[in-house]
């Protein structure tokens, strides 16, 4: 099944039978701890080889905050040292995607082994995570996923992987549903990220379709709108030194480039180093995979 059938669907779904429990969901956000960079205390890592290529690996470990195991694939450039520190890139999936989607799905590995071999970005450490249906955001109905991502996951790789645990090094990036995942753990915590990608990020202006229990779920109140929306996060947080890539296509069928857009607009407004990509293709895996280059590009580029 298509990426882009896939959403359709499962956003058809939300907008009927809603998300269990998301009543529970109208309060404020909490605030999140971040302690990335404590040394972590030496596990047993469980992998396995999920790819043609022996770069890729499947990850499972504990996550605190939600309190049960999460996984994710780990790509390993190309005669990973164990001497050096390499940056981290976090790619986070769809709605209805996995761990698998970045990698290797859309071939993102593949695309990174030509261009370091091409000698056209620096060596990366890749993490596709499971964040499930979360929108990356911290819920009673889901669980905290924010929590899991800024800080479990990030604790974890930093402490089990040769990286450069600075924000320096530290870039996250997503599509769909996980390109506003990434735009809303950037933009709250700024300090923890260099650079973010919004890839075809499900940034709904007016036009929300059938996706009316979904906007409900997302935003219950002005209040939580204010707290979890990239657009008005902007307003309100300090994103200097914080450099932003979004792109749509222009047959996206939820119009995520209005958004995109939008977006831009304010970050250019606010003198914060962004750029914008808006071309040919629909809201599918064969835009995304087609992009992959440009992404690594923004991310990794010499």
């Amino acid at each position: 099944m298509r990426f882009g059938t896939m959403i359709i669907t499962c956003i058809l779904l939300l907008s009927t039978l809603m998300i269990p429990g998301c009543a529970n969901d109208n309060q404020p956000e909490t605030s999140i701890k971040v302690t990335a960079s404590k040394p972590v205390e030496p596990m047993p890592i469980r992998t396995v080889v999920i790819s043609s290529s022996p770069n890729v690996q499947k990850v499972t470990f504990h996550s605190e905050s939600l309190d049960k195991d999460m996984k994710f694939n780990i790509y390993l450039p190309k005669g990973y040292d164990i001497t050096k520190k390499y940056p981290v890139l976090y790619m986070l999936h769809g709605y209805s995607g996995t761990e698998d989607s970045w990698l290797p799905e859309l071939g993102l590995d593949v695309t990174a082994d030509a261009m370091i071999s091409a000698n056209k970005i620096n060596p990366l450490i890749i993490i596709s995570p499971q964040i499930n249906n979360s929108y990356g955001f911290n819920s009673i109905s889901e669980g905290d996923y924010s929590d899991y991502i800024v800080n479990d996951l990030i604790q974890y790789v930093d402490g089990h992987f040769n990286t450069n645990a600075s924000r320096v090094g530290r870039y996250i990036g997503g599509l769909s549903m996980g390109g506003w995942a990434a735009l809303f753990n950037a933009f709250q915590h700024p300090a923890l990220y260099s650079k973010v990608g919004g890839h075809s990020p499900a940034l709904f202006m007016d036009y929300w379709g059938d996706a009316e229990g979904l906007r409900n779920w997302l935003y219950p109140s002005e209040q939580l709108q204010d707290q979890r929306d990239p657009l008005r996060l902007v307003e309100t947080q300090n994103l200097k030194g914080l450099s932003i890539y979004l792109d749509s296509g222009d047959e996206d069928g939820f119009r995520f480039y209005e958004g995109a857009e939008a977006l831009y607009q304010q970050l250019q407004s606010k003198n914060v180093n962004s750029e914008y990509h808006h071309g040919p293709g629909g809201h599918d895996g064969d835009y995304w995979r087609k992009h992959t280059s440009d992404y690594l590009l923004f991310y990794s580029g010499k």
